[in-house]
C-alpha cells in the first residue's frame, strides 16, 4: 500500500500519511527499542477464569447488579421550552464469564439493560450488550478472536437528543507477544458497523451508517509492579453508507501511561496525534492533540480525588459539520465522612466545536460552538465491601446558537451498585 500525501487547506505544508504496514512496521520497532533486557521467565497471561466469584468445573462467573438510577427526569426529551418530566428507573446486569477447555479460554462479557418511564412508554428501552473473545495462552504468543454486538436507544454523546435504536456490530482479532518479562506487544485489528433507525425528525442513518476499520499495534513496557507505559499506533478507514463524501482515513499515535491500583496515583492517561484526510473537496480535514486521562489521588485515606480530561474527534449527523471536535474535563471529590457513610460531588464540562463544509459564496453562517455541564452530588452508603447505596442530585445544561438545542434538567434519585470482589 503506496502511503497518501494530503495537504491541509490554509497551509504551506505537505503531510505523508503511512500506511498500515508502516504503523505496524513503527510499533514493532518502538517495541524493541524498549527492550534492554531479555527474561527466559516469562508472566502467565492474567486467566479471569482464577479470579471469577463463582466456578463450576471448566466455566466461571462473576455477576455484578446495577440501579443505575430509581428517581426523577425533570427534562426527559431534552426540550428547550415545556420540558417533560417523569419517574424512570435505570438498572443493567453485566455478567463477566469465562470457559476452559484445554489450553483455550472464552471470555465472554453479557451486559442486559433496561430503562423505564412510568409516562412516556416510547422512551423505554431493552438494551443488550454482548463480547466475546477466544483466546490460547502459549508460551510467548496468545492468539485471539472475538465479536461485539449492542442494540441500544441511549443517546449516543450529547448531540442527539432522541432516543433512537442503533446497532454496533464488530469482530476483531490479534495476536499478543510476551517480547520479555516487562514487554509486550498486541498486534490487532478491529472492524466495526454501525446501524441507526430513523428518528422523528431525523433520518440518523443517512449520514451515520458506516464501518470502521482500525488495524495496528500497542507495545506496553512495565517500568515497576505498579507503572506500566504504553504505546498505540493504529490506522483508521471509515466508508459511509449514505454519504460516500464523508469517507476518510486516518491514524493515530497515542503514547500513555497506567499505574496500579496500589499506586499513589492510580488510573492512566493517554496523550498523542490525531490525523483524518477525507477525499471529497470542501470537506475539513483534522489533525491535532487527542487524548484521555483519568487520574485518582487518595489524601489521608480519607479523600478521593478523581480529575479526567479528554480531546477527540465526533461525527456529527450534521450535512454541513460532519464532525466536532470534543474536548472534556471532569472532578469529582468523595470524602468519607464516618465509617461506610461517604459523600460526594462532581462536575464535567464539554465543548462541541463543530467542523463546517466549505460552501462557495459570500455568506457564511457564524462558526458553531455548544458546550455541555454538569454537576452535582450525593451520599453514599456501604453495605459490606461490595454493596454500595447513594443518593444522588445532578443537574445537566447544554448552550447552543442553534434554536432549540438549548435545555436544562435536574436527574434525582436512588443508585444501588452490587460488584462481588
Amino acid at each position: 500500500m503506496e502511503p497518501r500525501v494530503f495537504r491541509p487547506r490554509g497551509t504551506g505544508f505537505e503531510f505523508v500519511m503511512p500506511s498500515r504496514l508502516t504503523i505496524l512496521f513503527t510499533a514493532v520497532v518502538f517495541a524493541a527499542l524498549l527492550c534492554a533486557s531479555r527474561s527466559l521467565a516469562q508472566p502467565p497471561v492474567t486467566d479471569g477464569w482464577e479470579l471469577s466469584r463463582w466456578r463450576f468445573g471448566p466455566f466461571a462467573v462473576t455477576p455484578k447488579f446495577e440501579l443505575k438510577n430509581l428517581g426523577w427526569d425533570t427534562n426527559v426529551f431534552a426540550e428547550a421550552e415545556d420540558p417533560k418530566s417523569d419517574f424512570t428507573v435505570a438498572a443493567a446486569i453485566p455478567v463477566d464469564w469465562w470457559f476452559r477447555f484445554g489450553r483455550g479460554r472464552l471470555h465472554g462479557v453479557s451486559t442486559v439493560e433496561g430503562v423505564y418511564f412510568a409516562t412516556y412508554s416510547n422512551q423505554r428501552g431493552y438494551n443488550p450488550r454482548h463480547e466475546v473473545t477466544l483466546l490460547f495462552p502459549l508460551n510467548r504468543v496468545t492468539p485471539y478472536i472475538g465479536g461485539t454486538y449492542l442494540s441500544t436507544n441511549e443517546r449516543p454523546g450529547f448531540e442527539i437528543t432522541e432516543r433512537v435504536r442503533r446497532t454496533e456490530t464488530g469482530a476483531n482479532g490479534g495476536l499478543i507477544v510476551r517480547l520479555s518479562s516487562k514487554l509486550g506487544l498486541d498486534l490487532k485489528g478491529r472492524e466495526t458497523t454501525y446501524r441507526y433507525d430513523e428518528g422523528e425528525t431525523t433520518n440518523y442513518g443517512e449520514t451515520l451508517d458506516r464501518r470502521t476499520e482500525i488495524y495496528g499495534a500497542q507495545a506496553s513496557y512495565r517500568v515497576t509492579s505498579l507503572t506500566t507505559l504504553t504505546f498505540l499506533a493504529d490506522a483508521v478507514r471509515e466508508r459511509y453508507t449514505g454519504t460516500p463524501e464523508r469517507d476518510n482515513d486516518g491514524y493515530r499515535l497515542l503514547p500513555g501511561v497506567e499505574f496500579g491500583e496500589h499506586a499513589l496515583i492510580t488510573g492512566k492517561a493517554e496523550l498523542g496525534y490525531r490525523s483524518l484526510s477525507t477525499p471529497a473537496p470542501g470537506v475539513p480535514d483534522f489533525s491535532g492533540f487527542v487524548g484521555s486521562a483519568e487520574l485518582s489521588y487518595v489524601f489521608r485515606s480519607m479523600t478521593r480525588f478523581t480529575v479526567g480530561a479528554s480531546r477527540d474527534i465526533y461525527f456529527s449527523y450534521s450535512n454541513i459539520e460532519p464532525f466536532y471536535i470534543q474536548p472534556g474535563f471532569t472532578l469529582s471529590i468523595t470524602q468519607q465522612v464516618s465509617g461506610p457513610w461517604d459523600v460526594q460531588a462532581r462536575g464535567a464540562w464539554y465543548r462541541l466545536d463543530y467542523q463546517r463544509v466549505e460552501v462557495p459564496g459570500p455568506e457564511q453562517l457564524p462558526e458553531r460552538v455548544d458546550e455541555y455541564q454538569t454537576w452535582g452530588g450525593g451520599i453514599g452508603y456501604r453495605v459490606g465491601r461490595e454493596i454500595r447505596v447513594s443518593v444522588n442530585v445532578d443537574g445537566y445544561q447544554r448552550q447552543s446558537i442553534l434554536s432549540g438545542q438549548d435545555y436544562d434538567g435536574i436527574r434525582a434519585g436512588m443508585a444501588v451498585t452490587y460488584a462481588p470482589k
